[in-house]
């Protein structure tokens, strides 16, 4: 199961990348994933989840390989990210 989340905006990148942050240090808090920046994009790794999240000008790209058990809950997850995500993007 994948998830892909694709988002429009017209941040500067700086503000991007520390939205990028504040999701991943929250899905880091509620699902225990842990997360590095490795050639531009956010890398996030779990035992049951791996992906990225690539910050660029104009489009906010997420997406998430769930494993077998993750994927019982990839509604949750998705939901859970878009809506964080539509948060940030409005409020800044």
């Amino acid at each position: 199961m994948t998830i892909f989340i694709e988002r429009e905006h017209d941040f500067h990148l700086d503000d991007i990348v520390e939205m990028s942050e504040t999701i991943a240090e929250e899905l880091a808090q509620e699902y225990g994933i842990n997360w590095s920046w490795q050639e531009g994009k956010l890398v996030i790794h779990h035992a049951s989840a791996r992906g990225f999240l690539h910050s660029q000008e104009g489009k906010i790209v997420i997406q998430l390989k769930l494993g077998f058990a993750a994927s019982f809950f990839a509604s949750t997850i998705e939901n859970h990210i878009t809506e964080r995500l539509d948060q940030l993007l409005i409020s800044n």
